[in-house]
């Protein structure tokens, strides 16, 4: 044990230094042993489930009063928020970059360890290999949509993606590869995960096969493949479909002041812990118009929020990630079986099934007002079906750095694409659909490092 522990540290103590996976120059290359050590490495949950976050500064959702605006910790996200064209500076590290790329390399090189060491059970190391398909899948499909335009299949073979890294020899030429190819990357890696995972991870921070389907589901949904959507999430429910049914949840439960009251080991529809880069939960808020948009009886209303006083405005407190001993937790991004249901009512609402549609979410929203007063959602048409689930899906879905995705990928519909608007200071400031700002620039020190092709702003 003494020994793994001394190849884990090394090999972390070889990666640390470096700025980020794209400017790393280490003196030896040092890849672990063997499937123990390998495991040793996915179960840095501090390092394999982080999430990019800045995407939710810039959604819609989040809504800061002037003196909350001034308190945002780091200058970009306040920057983000008004959605400037100069977003980083020169001197800025960004995690919303060098984070997915830190899992890319820990999985790239796990990879490649076990290609080099075909010893030790093939459970286990099909295990550790699904783990690693599924962590890159997820790090390269966060970056995509943070770092590169939404996808089309017209314009996707040309238009350019994120560099793609299938190696952890970090002395390889680095360019930008299309968005195509790095989709193709992705769903390459997630179905291999799908083959590898087992049905059940022991932990909720291990991903399972019901998380790679989960993944593949969403992948999808932003691809607007939803054929493959509704394959992917009905694979998911099938292997795990408990709701949390919210009538059952106490209020007063929660240890912290901004936690949801249920842990999220022991909340039964969550399939897969990860948490997003920058502010803690309780830094976020929305307005009181959005508020409105939850159903007096809606549970969701007083468990996702609570109002705070003379400032117009409600703070967050719905993550499903606990604050631990540090009451200050991430915002929750991983996978639950709600987003399932959305994801497969949304697809058959745009097959034009509009029963099916509406009765997948009737089944997620029984869980979510009070005893008594729940009235299913009726639809007369598949577009109505749509809009109503859309709508939902933001209030479920709110701060798990998705609704940027959304936006990107309704946007190319005039019938839902919005501009956003928000007032700080008495200044308006606006994003119009299909804006290149949707698109967050390569940070400056790594265009300075590789000279990578900057997104036009």
């Amino acid at each position: 044990m003494k020994k793994k522990k001394f190849i884990i540290f090394a090999f972390i103590l070889a990666f640390a230094g470096c700025k980020d996976y794209l400017d790393i120059q280490p003196k030896d290359k040092l890849i672990p042993g063997g499937v123990e050590d390998f495991r040793l490495l996915l179960d840095d949950q501090w390092t394999m489930t982080l999430t990019p976050g800045i995407a939710d500064i810039m959604a819609d959702d989040l809504f800061l009063t002037e003196d909350q605006y001034g308190d945002v910790p780091q200058d970009y996200f306040q920057r983000s928020y008004t959605w400037s064209r100069d977003l980083f500076t020169a001197d800025e590290d960004i995690r919303d970059w060098s984070a997915p790329y830190t899992i890319i390399f820990y999985a790239n090189t796990i990879l490649e360890g076990l290609a080099a060491n075909p010893t030790g059970l093939q459970e286990a190391r099909n295990q550790v290999q699904g783990e690693a398909d599924f962590y890159r899948a997820y790090a390269y499909f966060n970056l995509l949509n943070t770092f590169a335009k939404q996808y089309n299949a017209a314009t996707a073979d040309k238009d350019l993606g994120v560099p793609l890294r299938l190696s952890s020899d970090v002395t390889a030429p680095v360019t930008r590869n299309s968005v195509k190819e790095v989709y193709t990357r992705i769903l390459t890696d997630v179905n291999d995960a799908i083959k590898l995972l087992p049905v059940k991870a022991p932990f909720k921070t291990r991903p399972s096969r019901a998380a790679a389907h989960a993944l593949a589901a969403r992948i999808y949904l932003q691809m607007g493949d939803y054929d493959r959507a509704m394959e992917q999430a009905t694979a998911g429910i099938s292997l795990q479909n408990t709701l949390l049914d919210y009538r059952t949840v106490d209020p007063n439960n929660s240890p912290f002041d901004a936690v949801f009251p249920v842990t999220v080991v022991s909340n039964p529809e969550v399939i897969f812990i990860s948490s997003t880069t920058g502010m803690y939960a309780k830094n976020y808020s929305i307005s009181s118009d959005m508020h409105k948009l939850y159903n007096v009886h809606d549970l969701r209303a007083s468990l996702f929020f609570r109002e705070i006083p003379d400032q117009g405005n409600y703070q967050y407190i719905g993550s499903y990630n606990d604050g631990g001993s540090t009451n200050v937790p991430s915002p929750f991004s991983g996978f639950t079986v709600a987003e399932l249901y959305l994801i497969r009512a949304e697809c058959y609402a745009r097959k034009n099934e509009t029963g099916k549609a509406m009765d997948d979410l009737n089944a997620l929203l029984v869980n979510r007002f009070e005893e008594g007063s729940f009235q299913p959602a009726t639809a007369g048409s598949p577009k109505v079906a749509l809009r109503i689930i859309l709508q939902e899906r933001r209030k479920e879905l709110i701060f798990r750095n998705l609704r940027l995705m959304d936006l990107k990928r309704l946007n190319a519909d005039p019938e839902y694409a919005i501009t956003l608007t928000r007032t700080l200071n008495d200044e308006t400031f606006t994003l119009p659909p299909g804006d290149n700002r949707y698109v967050f620039p390569i940070p400056a020190k790594e265009i300075t490092a590789t000279h990578l092709e900057q997104n036009p702003r």
